[in-house]
């Protein structure tokens, strides 16, 4: 059923291109239907993929992710002929002589996918594996996981274009140009990845070590050829570019096995000094996860303005650092109040102001100002 819209009193440039603009309109209303479409089919797969996986996993990067991308760029390919046809294609000459190249260009993509993935979580579960069973170092196999995910797209890439008909001697000069062309602009990039794989080869920090990095301070949870990515005390995942790890200072605060605890304590000038180191150091020693007491040190650090500082100085299990700090923080206030060594604070004093006449004698305040009325 044709339907004609009725040009009778247009103007004659608005009549000539009516017809242009009803068909390509349909043909954009239709692209967007299929678009649509793909993306409604996309989210169905992902709806049921999160409901089948625990949320104890992590769904990003699983195989119900990859098939609801798979999904909708197949949803796209079967019903791309719908706009085709209606711009007046010959699709069916076209889905014959380029079909199969396309097909054969996705199926490659497809598979390229779950290679990639396949290989980069072999590689990582292999990493763990060897990491809890001979304490190897597994941050070398998740670098090396990314860099071979990204490795096999790349090549994927390539065959998916000889697919579709490229010649490969012009790919190739193709492609030197556009590397070209990407490497002058994505220099800050391409710095990364030269960071990223001194930080393999170097290895200042494992995964799993506590570090601070870029003014940052957070455990190292993953390292790719362009980011670092470490998990913040509050839980939150920070990714860092591997060209800022590398240029700036690095603290790895987990890298040796006892790292060393230091406290300032403050007490009043009236009170006994010795009596507060020996209380400090009868904490430190009573303490059953400080180790070497021989090592421990407990010293007057600074006389400062309203106080003197005392120190104390031993050493602990790096795991166990917070938790000690805060046991002899705590141990040494209770040990203070109970012997009467104070701990003194700031106390702020209000003095009233009272101005003085050229007598010397107090002046009696202004009286308060009383709003003018100016009407």
């Amino acid at each position: 059923m044709n339907f004609q819209i009725d040009t009778t009193g247009w103007p004659p440039w608005a009549a000539a291109i009516e017809p242009y603009v009803e068909k390509w309109g349909v043909v954009l209303l239709s692209a967007i239907a299929v678009w649509i479409a793909a993306g409604l089919l996309r989210r169905l797969v992902l709806l049921i993929g999160r409901k089948a996986i625990s949320k104890d996993k992590e769904f990003e990067g699983s195989n119900w992710d990859l098939a609801a991308s798979v999904t909708r760029i197949f949803a796209l390919i079967l019903l791309s002929p719908i706009p085709l046809g209606l711009a007046g294609y010959d699709w069916e000459t076209m889905v014959e002589k380029r079909g199969p190249g396309a097909i054969g260009a996705v199926a490659i993509l497809v598979f390229a996918v779950i290679i990639a993935n396949g290989v980069a979580r072999s590689l990582r579960r292999f990493g763990r594996k060897a990491h809890r069973r001979a304490g190897a170092d597994d941050t070398l196999f998740a670098f090396a996981a990314s860099l071979f995910k990204y490795l096999i797209f790349a090549v994927a890439i390539v065959f998916a274009l000889t697919q579709l008909g490229f010649p490969t001697a012009s790919l190739a000069a193709l492609l030197g140009a556009a590397g070209l062309a990407i490497g002058l602009a994505l220099q800050d990039t391409l710095k990364a990845v030269a960071a990223g794989i001194m930080l393999a080869i170097f290895r200042p920090f494992r995964i799993g070590d506590y570090v601070s990095a870029a003014g940052l301070d957070g455990e190292v949870i993953d390292i790719t050829p362009f980011l670092t990515q470490v998990k913040q005390i509050d839980n939150k995942i920070v990714s860092i570019t591997n060209d800022k790890v590398w240029a700036e200072p690095l603290i790895n605060h987990t890298r040796q096995t006892r790292r060393r605890l230091d406290l300032y304590f403050d007490i009043s000038y009236d009170d006994d000094m010795d009596l507060a180191m020996r209380l400090v150091r009868e904490v430190a020693d009573a303490h059953p996860r400080i180790l070497a007491n021989d090592e421990t040190w407990v010293g007057v650090h600074a006389l400062a303005s309203s106080s003197v500082q005392l120190r104390l100085r031993a050493y602990v299990a790096t795991p166990e650092f917070v938790d000690v700090r805060a046991d002899v923080t705590k141990a040494v206030k209770e040990a203070f109040d109970a012997n009467g060594v104070s701990i003194p604070f700031q106390h702020v004093v209000y003095v009233p102001y009272k101005a003085k006449t050229e007598h010397g004698e107090p002046s009696t305040p202004p009286p308060p100002m009383k709003p003018v009325d100016n009407g």
